[in-house]
């Protein structure tokens, strides 16, 4: 039985002395809008012809749901979007991940879709990102993913969405947007778990 122990304290300390466990989990609030508004995020071009309001019965394809955001832009010559910057200290240096579903209904005269992803610094502004994503035409629900690297000072995150219209009559854009993730590696110290686990053998 002594042996046993003893074995079993090794092997927690053996397991407290693995470097951190890395993991990376989605910094956006209301990613997939399931809670049936805009929660967390922000609406830009608003005007009597293009509006943005959170809709019921469809879904994007990457997780389940009953809801997406739904750009409706009407007006000529105008970018409707919806962004959201993340939290000061959600981001640092390093490769951030993203994914999002878009689904058009309408782009004519000119109407298109833009993504675009800003690392940005506290005091500084943007100092990286992504690089401006599209034109887009993606005519059913389709997953867009990839990666960038944010440089040094990279505090936090901004993801906009914009559905541009063109200097022309009868231009429109009319889009579907669910399921966004900004996504970047980060560090849990699991110490504490392991050395209760220790305590306990002793008990």
């Amino acid at each position: 039985m002594k042996n046993a122990k003893v074995f079993a304290v090794l092997c927690a300390l053996a397991l407290a002395a693995l470097p951190p466990v890395a993991f990376a989990q989605n910094i956006l609030t209301n990613p997939d809008f399931e809670t049936g508004d805009l929660g967390g995020w922000t609406a830009f071009g608003l005007s009597g012809s293009s509006t943005i309001v959170v809709q019921a019965g469809d879904n994007g394809p990457t997780l389940p749901g009953n809801y997406n955001a739904f750009l409706n832009n009407q007006a000529e010559a105008l970018g409707l979007g919806l962004k959201q910057t993340t939290a000061p200290g959600t981001a640092a240096e390093g490769e951030v991940t993203y994914s999002y579903d878009l689904k058009l209904d309408q782009a004519d005269a000119g109407g298109v879709v833009f993504v675009q992803i800003f690392a940005e610094a506290e005091g500084l502004g943007i100092v990286g990102g992504s690089g401006l994503m599209g034109p887009l035409w993606p005519w059913q629900w389709t997953n867009y993913s990839g990666s960038f690297m944010a440089p040094a000072n990279t505090s936090f995150l901004t993801i906009q969405f914009v559905a541009t219209t063109g200097a022309n009559i009868g231009s429109n854009c009319v889009l579907h947007v669910d399921n966004v993730s900004l996504e970047q590696q980060g560090v849990v110290a699991d110490d504490a778990s392991s050395l209760g686990a220790v305590k306990a053998l002793f008990r």
